[in-house]
């Protein structure tokens, strides 16, 4: 085998950063608000009645069409690039944490609203403010360079509806345990605490 070059291996990690925000916007802006925007459209209407919040994050992630069709999703972009991992691991591991990163950040996010207006303020801004801006969820530097970016956190405009958003998250977030009762009726059964 040859030396392997340490510096062109490390090429790896910022050309993954730039593909997965790149690729990331792409299928958020055209797929999803595109082609598939009938059935994203039903997220975007939970989120907008539940003040950010979205009750189909909260269990396990087969335990809703939402959370399981964004699973098979970010899976099957993992698994695209298995064949590349024996050329460049640095890359392919990238993606993957950005992939795990997209999954963690997303769900959390519509499971804490007041937490993505402070460390996603421009996917609060894409639900709560414009839906057809805004389609980084991990990143918003390629909304910045696609010029789709539009700010909504922090404006008179997002500042007025902030305490409408706030009471509607609170109150979808209240029937969380119920629902979690709902979708595993043995442990109402037997008493635990869900």
């Amino acid at each position: 085998g040859g030396v392997v070059d340490t510096r062109s291996c490390m090429l790896g990690i910022p050309i993954a950063l730039a593909v997965f925000g790149c690729g990331e916007w792409a299928v958020h802006r055209y797929l999803l608000h595109g082609r598939a925007r009938a059935r994203h459209d039903e997220h975007h209407e939970s989120v907008r009645r539940h003040g950010g919040y979205d009750p189909a994050y909260e269990g396990p992630v087969w335990s809703s069409p939402v959370q399981a069709r964004e699973a098979i999703g970010l899976v099957a972009v993992g698994l695209a690039h298995l064949p590349v991992l024996p050329v460049a691991p640095l890359y392919t591991s990238t993606i993957w944490y950005c992939l795990y990163r997209y999954r963690r950040d997303h769900r959390r996010a519509h499971l804490d609203p007041a937490w993505a207006r402070d460390h996603l303020p421009w996917h609060y801004d894409h639900h709560m403010g414009e839906p057809d801006k805004n389609f980084g969820v991990v990143w918003s530097w390629f909304d910045v360079l696609a010029g789709s970016r539009a700010i909504f956190v922090g404006t008179e405009r997002g500042r007025a509806g902030l305490a409408h958003h706030v009471e509607r998250a609170q109150t979808a977030l209240a029937g969380a345990v119920l629902r979690a009762q709902r979708r595993n009726p043995l442990r109402r059964l037997f008493g635990r605490a869900p």
